[in-house]
């Protein structure tokens, strides 16, 4: 048969064939014999891209339920991704820090998502992944600074969240109204006014111009394409347009100094004292960047405190049992001047310290919704041991490396038969119970590794805080706005399904490669209204 009486779809289809041969064999990476099992894919050199593109972190799921096994290869491109699926890799990852940089990471995050220029590039790039040894340079001395001051600065950080927080629980259904309310929606609104306000004062700018919020969820829904795309003006209109207002309304509270009005953290203040002074970046810079510091503080914990609530709402038994737990953190107490309004004090101190089922309840409520992969980039050939088996694996310069924790988070060899189901007692065994009231109360470290019912510990399983150096600073400031948020939901109000059926938790809309803890997928409307023998009270909170 000649060519010409072949028909052209066989023709295209065998020419596509050899070509794709011809790249993957000239172009796609080549195992060494020392890496993590590399999975292949259909489409050479682009089919896992495709597939982590189209569904996020799920694919990771899927391959894992495939082929099982604690660190793997994927080929992309012409170069490699390595991941993680099991806790004792995560360690061997953790203890390979030197050579496993996030701060490479957190550079092409600035160039591509905050837009840094040139000039502060340079300043960023500087002893980035600490060449000198002297941790000097604005990462490593931000990092320093940033850990030291949500231990020093704890109570300042969550008595000014606390206070920005109230007035918008104490304006929802007044004393005999039902309030519908889109549960989501209206957390997700106030938390985020108030959790910027605690931060960067009286005039932050969702304060000054309420318009912005939806500019910045709109934006951290576009994170991963503007990690990814080039031209975003072009490709991610919208998004880009967003981030621009963004940067503007903070170019601005930074050029009026803003930052330095009563009110403002000194968290914020010195970052802009290092920032702007010691480093000398513009204010348009500093601007830019601070929208990372508001990401990190709004577009989990908001989620966080949305699942909680529901779990909570969604079991009568739970409900009843938390609520006693956060009641006895809680005094009443006569209206002042002969006022007619009682005021409800909640020591929130006591609430993290003698509450052991409902800090259980959040942390599983984080195993559960804050899936979050954690991402490395390799600077040099490192070999990875695994303490347990005695293996060792080559992961090699240049490629990136991610612990995938929506995988580990439901491992049934750590968590049991029922890892896939929200169980509140889960965490019982690793929160500690009242040391007694004073200086001795404390609760063990939320990001702290989990143990077992049968007292087994497993290191590196818990991954919602991240782990090893680069665990998240903010973890017990986000933990007091999470839990003072939902405690007075529970204690002061009670909430109603419009057709009267039992509160159900909505499904998610899935874990994203970049994001932590996931959105609902759809909003759940809700009759809020005050809790009997509840309906006057004003709600103040104190450390």
């Amino acid at each position: 048969m000649a060519l010409s009486d072949m028909p052209w779809t066989l023709i295209a289809t065998g020419t596509v064939a050899i070509a794709a041969l011809f790249i993957s064999r000239t172009l796609a990476p080549v195992k060494d014999p020392q890496e993590p099992p590399f999975i292949p894919t259909s489409i050479p050199l682009i089919g896992h891209l495709l597939q982590l593109f189209r569904q996020g972190a799920a694919y990771l799921s899927a391959i894992d339920k495939t082929h099982h096994h604690g660190l793997y290869t994927l080929p992309i491109l012409t170069g490699r991704l390595y991941i993680v699926n099991s806790p004792d890799w995560a360690l061997a990852m953790h203890k390979a820090h030197k050579t496993l940089s996030f701060n490479t990471l957190v550079v092409q995050a600035m160039r591509a998502i905050f837009a840094f220029d040139k000039a502060s590039m340079q300043v960023i790039e500087d002893n980035m992944n600490n060449e000198r040894g002297d941790r000097s340079g604005i990462l490593l001395e931000m990092h320093d600074m940033m850990f030291g001051a949500f231990v020093q600065q704890i109570d300042e950080l969550n008595a000014n969240f606390l206070e920005c927080w109230t007035p918008h629980i104490n304006a929802l259904a007044p004393a005999g109204r039902n309030e519908p309310i889109s549960l989501w929606y209206w957390l997700r609104h106030h938390f985020s006014i108030a959790s910027a306000a605690s931060l960067y004062g009286p005039e932050s700018l969702l304060t000054l111009t309420p318009s912005l919020e939806n500019d910045f969820w709109l934006f951290e829904n576009s994170i991963g394409p503007l990690f990814s795309i080039p031209y975003p003006s072009v490709f991610l209109r919208k998004a880009y347009q967003a981030r621009q207002r963004l940067f503007d309304a903070f170019t601005e509270y930074t050029e009026l100094d803003r930052y330095k009005l009563p009110g403002t953290s000194r968290l914020i203040q010195t970052r802009a004292e290092m920032t702007l002074g010691q480093f000398g970046l513009t204010k348009r810079m500093f601007a830019q960047g601070e929208l990372s510091m508001m990401f990190a503080a709004v577009v989990n914990t908001a989620p966080a405190a949305f699942w909680l609530l529901s779990y909570i709402l969604a079991d009568r038994e739970l409900h009843a049992e938390v609520r006693a737990e956060i009641d006895r953190c809680v005094d009443i107490a006569g209206g002042e001047s002969g006022g007619t309004r009682r005021r409800c004090v909640l020591n929130v101190t006591k609430l993290k310290t003698q509450s052991p089922l409902f800090n259980s309840a959040l942390r599983e409520t984080l195993r559960i919704t804050a899936t979050m992969n954690i991402n490395r980039s390799v600077l040099e050939d490192t070999l990875l041991t695994n303490h347990s088996t005695g293996e060792t694996f080559l992961v090699k310069k240049g490629s990136g490396l991610a612990i995938a924790a929506n995988v580990m988070h439901f491992d049934k060899s750590v968590w049991g038969d029922d890892a896939d189901v929200f169980n509140a007692r889960r965490f019982l065994p690793t929160t500690e119970k009242s040391k007694g009231e004073g200086e001795g109360s404390r609760t063990a470290d939320i990001a702290a590794a989990f143990r077992d019912a049968k007292g087994k510990l497993h290191s590196g399983a818990f991954r919602s805080f991240g782990g090893g150096n680069n665990v998240c600073p903010g973890r017990r400031f986000a933990q007091t706005e999470i839990q003072s948020v939902v405690a007075l939901f529970v204690a002061g109000f009670e909430f109603d399904m419009p057709d009267n059926t039992t509160y159900k938790p909505p499904p998610s809309e899935g874990s994203k490669m970049i994001a932590g803890v996931s959105k609902p997928g759809v909003d759940v409307d809700v009759h809020a209204r005050r809790r009997k023998g509840y309906e006057d009270v004003e709600w103040v909170c104190e450390m």
